[in-house]
């Protein structure tokens, strides 16, 4: 058997149906329902499974990943878990104690990347307000440039209004595609929208091909 020692790619390496037949449950992998034997129910449509390797009981409310399902069905720790899902997969796995230092870097690494999601929370919701202050700005202008544009009386006033409504269209058109892009958008495309320059939100907020490959590239 070869050595593995990442837990998620031991688990990841023992299909659901396996998995699951192996803990007593009864497959059904056209439905990827079946009923649930943590609580000993009965209906057969409240246990549901992911290929992934996710599952929940909509009865019990239990839930969780292979090896979380490993733990709760045969009442063992982690490391019981991760060698039975080992011997299914057929692949030895030695989980060893982490040193105090790899759990001082581990600790970093979680902080950092908790405050980097922060910041991108918080980028996100400044641009938010950005947005949607901006538009409402240039739709304040817009009234009151109708308005003016109603009590000209000569040929020139008239021009010098419809001029000044014409450079304002295209400000209130983009803080409106803006706003809607950010109430829309999935939390993947915030994040790259957060990180993004000025010339790249631009062109994702207009479905730009190009600005998607500068992200990309960036």
């Amino acid at each position: 058997m070869s050595a593995c020692q990442d837990a998620r790619q031991i688990a990841g390496l023992v299909p659901m149906p396996n998995l699951l037949g192996a803990l007593g449950f009864e497959v059904n992998e056209r439905t990827r329902r079946c009923a649930c034997i943590l609580h000993g129910g009965s209906n057969r449509s409240a246990f549901s499974w992911t290929e992934a390797g996710l599952w929940k009981c909509h009865s019990c409310g239990e839930g969780g990943d292979r090896i979380a399902l490993v733990r709760a069905i045969r009442n063992c720790d982690f490391r019981g878990a991760l060698e039975f899902l080992g011997h299914l997969a057929g692949v030895q796995c030695s989980p060893r104690r982490a040193s105090r230092r790899e759990i001082e870097q581990a600790k970093i690494r979680r902080e950092r990347a908790e405050n980097a999601a922060w910041r991108v929370r918080d980028e996100v919701v400044r641009l938010r307000s950005f947005y949607r202050d901006r538009l409402h700005r240039a739709e304040r202008l817009m009234v009151r440039m109708g308005e003016e544009l109603l009590r000209s009386r000569t040929e020139a006033e008239l021009d010098a209004a419809w001029e000044r409504m014409a450079r304002l269209a295209p400000t209130q058109t983009f803080f409106l595609a803006g706003y809607d892009f950010l109430c829309r958008a999935c939390g993947s495309v915030l994040v790259r929208f957060a990180l993004a320059s000025s010339e790249q939100r631009r062109a994702l907020i207009f479905g730009d091909d190009n600005g998607k490959h500068q992200l990309q590239a960036a």
